[in-house]
């Protein structure tokens, strides 16, 4: 993993980029004021060749993720069309301190984008009041990456033991999307609008594979049996003491995740107010055992 890059910033710029700045943000063609609007766009291609570096050509920002939530899914019996997929998220939480930027541009969007990519300092929050924070309160960014797999081609719990009971498999890189996240005093994460308005896509390029499926027999409460497909499940005992276990899957990272890189991205920069502002960014994914690191190293704020 890289080493973190120096904070470099004058002390007016650093205050700028808090959460009291009064500048209004640029409007941006491609988003109305509605928060719910969709900020999306097609992030099938990894060039950047038409990303402008607009804010300053050294802009750099880096935040470490160091919180990682793995949710297991179980075969369940309504079909594909409903069958949860198992995902894994990678984000800041309070703990996660390994942030810093450079950039050599005073744009309201520019030290937005710089604070919530490359700090972990407090804002306030200048907005209406609402269910998870109060105009005047503090909150903080927290950008995440969500990652979402497929279950693997199994027909039964038999089929899985056929082929040696594996407790990991490995997996090409999952789909993935990009999502900035608010987090209040009492560590709740939350946005505004809609999944669509704050979740973009995001086609990471992987020199080497660093997911896998891992798998595990858990055992299940007798009110989820109805609900999981009985092929992936085995129950022990008799009377009373009967056990049901179901076979489980998990979205995992392994030791190989070195460096993904992603190209120009659309991504909603949500701000103290609960507006959000389309830009697009770039940057690099870089994975160890104890977290990760989001690295931006280009926006276009146009």
């Amino acid at each position: 993993m890289k080493h973190l890059i120096p904070l470099i910033l004058p002390a007016a710029l650093l205050v700028a980029c808090g959460g009291e700045n009064s500048e209004p943000l640029k409007a941006n063609p491609d988003l109305s004021a509605d928060t719910s609007k969709n900020a999306s766009t097609d992030n099938s291609s990894q060039d950047t060749s038409n990303l402008v570096q607009s804010c300053g050509n050294d802009f750099n920002a880096q935040r470490s993720l160091n919180k990682f939530e793995s949710s297991a899914v179980f075969w369940q019996i309504e079909g594909a069309q409903l069958q949860s997929k198992p995902q894994l998220m990678m984000f800041a939480d309070k703990f996660s301190l390994n942030a810093s930027h450079e950039l050599s541009s005073d744009e309201t969007l520019c030290l937005l984008a710089a604070n919530i990519f490359g700090s972990s300092g407090a804002q306030t929050w200048m907005g209406a009041d609402n269910g998870s924070v109060k105009q005047g309160e503090l909150y903080y960014y927290s950008p995440a990456l969500t990652f979402t797999g497929s279950l693997p081609e199994l027909t039964s719990l038999d089929d899985w033991r056929a082929q040696g009971a594996p407790s990991q498999t490995a997996i090409a890189t999952p789909g993935s999307a990009i999502t900035v996240w608010y987090r209040n005093q009492d560590e709740n994460r939350f946005t505004l609008g809609t999944a669509q308005s704050n979740q973009n896509s995001l086609t990471l390029d992987c020199d080497q594979g660093g997911f896998a499926l891992s798998y595990s027999l858990t055992q299940v409460a007798q009110s989820q049996r109805d609900t999981l497909n009985p092929s992936f499940c085995e129950t022990q005992g008799t009377g009373d003491n009967t056990v049901t276990q179901c076979l489980s899957v998990a979205l995992t990272t392994t030791d190989k995740l070195e460096s993904c890189k992603f190209g120009a991205t659309s991504v909603g920069l949500p701000d103290s107010t609960g507006a959000k502002t389309a830009v697009k960014v770039a940057g690099e994914l870089s994975v160890l055992t104890a977290g990760a690191e989001l690295t931006i190293t280009q926006i276009d704020i146009r």
